[in-house]
C-alpha cells in the first residue's frame, strides 16, 4: 500500500512541475506582448494604455470611436516613475536638419515630469532604439522649468555619447541596482527639430503670415458646456484662429460626434485632440498641469519649420472659460500684426475677470450669451497667472524654449488686447480668480467693458453658430446631409 502512496506523489509532483513550466512559458510570452503593445502602441485607446487619476478611459475610447478627431500624434499622458514623479510626454531632437550628430551628444532627449517639490530627482534612463530588444543607458540630468510651494515642472534630459540607431522610447527608473529596470514605463518620442528656417518675408509690414494656435485645457471646473464649447471655438475662429489643440477628456462625445457631421470647408478647423489626466489631486495639482500642458504645446508647435505653410507662428493656452479679445481691432493677427510689426516679440495679455453670477447689464439682450450680457470686470491679483502670447517665429533654436519663460515679455496694452474670464464668484474664503463672492461683487471696484459686443452679431450670424442653436444638428443622423441645413 506504502509503494502505492509513492506512486501517487511521484505523479502528482511530475503533474505539478509541468504545469508550472507551462505556466512560465505562457506568463512570458504574454508579458512580451504586453511590453511590445507598451511600446509601439495598439490600434484604438484602452484602460491600459491610457487609465490615470480623475481619467476615464471608457468615455475616452468611445469619443475617438464616434469621432474624427482622433488623436494623430503620440498623446502626451501622465506616467508614474516613482511615488513622486511622474513623466508627461518625451521629444527626441532631430539632427537630420541644419545640423548633423557629434560625438559629445549623438541623442538628446527632453521629458516632461512634474514632481514633488520637497524631492530631488536622482534616476537614470534608458533609450529605447529601433529594431532593438533591449535599451541602451543613457546620461541623465534634469532642468527646472517652474517652481511651485507644492510641485516643480521638471525637463529629465537624457543623453547618448554614440549613435547606436534611431531612437523610439525612454523610461526613468530610481537609481537602484536593486531595481530591475526593464519593468519601467515607456514613453514613445516625439521628434522636433534643432533648429528653424526663418519665415520667407518681404514687405513685411503687407504680408499676413500670422497664423496664431490655441492650446486648449479644462477650467479650474473641469465640465464645459456645449454652449460654452461651441461659443468658445465659433468666437476665436472669428478672431482668425483655425488650429486648436485640446487637452480634455471630459468633452461630451455628443458634441464632438454632431460637430463632425458639419463640412470641413465651412468649419475650417484644425483641431487635434489629446486626454489629459492628473498625477496628482485635480485642485492641487490644476496650476502645474497647465504649465506642462504649455511647455507640451510649444513643444509640439516648434517641431514643425517656420517655412511650411500654415504652421503656426505664434501659440497661447486658455482654458474653455477664456477669450482673447482685441479692442479695437477685428481679430488677433490685427493686433499682433499691429502691436510687432517686425514680428520679433514675445507678449503677454493679462486677465480681466467676469463673474457669470453678476446681473445682466442694463443693454443685455435675452437670448445673447453670457459673454456679452456679463459685461462688468473686476480687476484681479497680481498673483493670478498672465497668458503668454508665444511667438514662435522669435524662436530660432530648440535650448531658447527652455529660457523664454523666464525672460522679459512685451505686455500688450488693455486698450488692445485682454483675456476676458467668465466664472462663478462665489468662494468668499480666498481672494482668487474665484475669490468673490456676492456680496463683495457689490463692494469691489469694478469697470464697464463692451468691447466684446462688437462681435456679438457677427457670432450670431455664423453658419456654425447658427445651425448649433437651432438645434437641428442635434436630431440629424451621420447619414444626413448637414449642408442642407445651412
Amino acid at each position: 500500500m506504502r509503494k502505492y502512496y509513492q506512486l501517487i506523489l511521484v505523479l502528482i509532483s511530475f503533474i505539478s512541475i509541468v504545469t508550472l513550466l507551462i505556466y512560465r512559458h505562457e506568463y512570458y510570452r504574454l508579458r512580451y506582448v504586453l511590453e511590445v503593445l507598451n511600446f509601439f502602441g495598439k490600434p484604438g485607446l484602452s484602460e491600459i494604455e491610457f487609465c490615470g487619476p480623475g481619467f476615464n478611459a471608457t468615455m475616452l475610447s468611445e469619443i475617438l470611436r464616434n469621432s474624427s478627431m482622433e488623436v494623430r500624434e503620440t498623446p502626451p499622458l501622465f506616467q508614474q516613475i516613482d511615488e513622486n514623479f511622474y513623466s508627461y510626454s518625451s521629444f527626441l531632437r532631430s539632427y537630420q536638419k541644419y545640423e548633423t550628430l557629434t560625438p559629445s551628444y549623438a541623442h538628446s532627449i527632453d521629458t516632461i515630469v512634474i514632481g514633488k517639490t520637497n524631492v530631488h530627482p536622482a534616476f537614470r534612463c534608458n533609450i529605447w532604439l529601433e529594431n532593438e530588444s533591449k535599451p541602451k543607458a543613457g546620461r541623465f540630468s534634469n532642468r527646472v522649468i517652474v517652481e511651485h510651494i507644492n510641485f516643480t515642472l521638471y525637463v529629465f534630459q537624457c543623453t547618448m555619447n554614440k549613435d547606436f540607431g534611431k531612437p523610439k522610447g525612454i523610461s526613468f527608473y530610481v537609481n537602484d541596482y536593486n531595481i530591475n529596470p526593464i519593468h519601467a514605463p515607456i514613453n514613445r518620442l516625439i521628434q522636433v527639430n534643432t533648429k528653424r528656417k526663418p519665415r520667407q518675408m518681404s514687405n513685411i509690414k503687407f504680408v499676413n503670415n500670422i497664423v496664431p494656435a490655441i492650446c486648449v485645457l479644462p477650467n479650474q471646473v473641469p465640465i464645459v458646456s456645449r454652449d460654452s464649447f461651441i461659443e468658445f471655438l465659433v468666437f476665436h475662429q472669428m478672431m482668425g484662429v483655425n488650429h486648436f489643440t485640446i487637452y480634455d477628456s471630459m468633452i461630451s462625445e455628443d458634441v464632438i460626434r454632431r460637430l463632425n457631421l458639419l463640412p470641413a470647408d465651412i468649419t475650417q478647423w484644425n483641431i487635434q485632440f489629446f486626454p489629459l489626466n492628473y498625477p496628482f489631486i485635480f485642485s492641487k495639482s490644476y496650476d502645474i498641469v497647465r504649465n506642462a500642458v504649455e511647455l507640451d504645446c510649444l513643444f509640439r508647435h516648434f517641431r514643425y519649420d517656420k517655412e511650411e505653410a500654415d504652421k503656426a507662428s505664434h501659440m497661447v493656452l486658455l482654458s474653455w472659460d477664456e477669450f482673447l479679445v482685441p479692442r479695437v481691432h477685428n481679430n488677433i493677427k490685427s493686433v499682433l500684426g499691429d502691436f510687432d510689426p517686425m514680428r520679433s516679440l514675445q507678449t503677454i495679455a493679462y486677465p480681466l475677470l467676469f463673474c457669470l453670477n453678476q446681473p445682466d447689464d442694463d443693454s443685455a439682450v435675452i437670448g445673447y450669451p453670457d459673454i456679452f450680457n456679463k459685461r462688468h470686470y473686476y480687476n484681479l491679483p497680481e498673483n493670478i497667472p498672465i497668458k503668454h502670447i508665444i511667438n514662435l517665429d522669435a524662436i530660432s533654436k530648440f535650448d531658447d524654449i527652455f529660457n523664454i519663460f523666464s525672460k522679459k515679455m512685451q505686455e500688450i496694452p488693455l486698450n488692445m488686447l485682454a483675456v476676458h474670464k467668465y466664472t462663478e464668484c462665489r468662494d468668499s474664503k480666498k481672494y482668487s480668480l474665484s475669490g468673490y463672492n456676492e456680496t463683495q461683487l457689490q463692494v469691489f471696484p469694478h469697470k464697464l467693458e463692451g468691447a466684446i459686443t462688437q462681435f456679438s452679431q457677427e457670432l450670431l450670424s455664423n453658419k456654425v453658430y447658427r445651425l448649433y442653436k437651432s438645434g437641428q444638428i442635434w436630431e440629424r443622423s451621420s447619414s444626413e446631409n448637414v449642408r442642407e441645413m445651412l
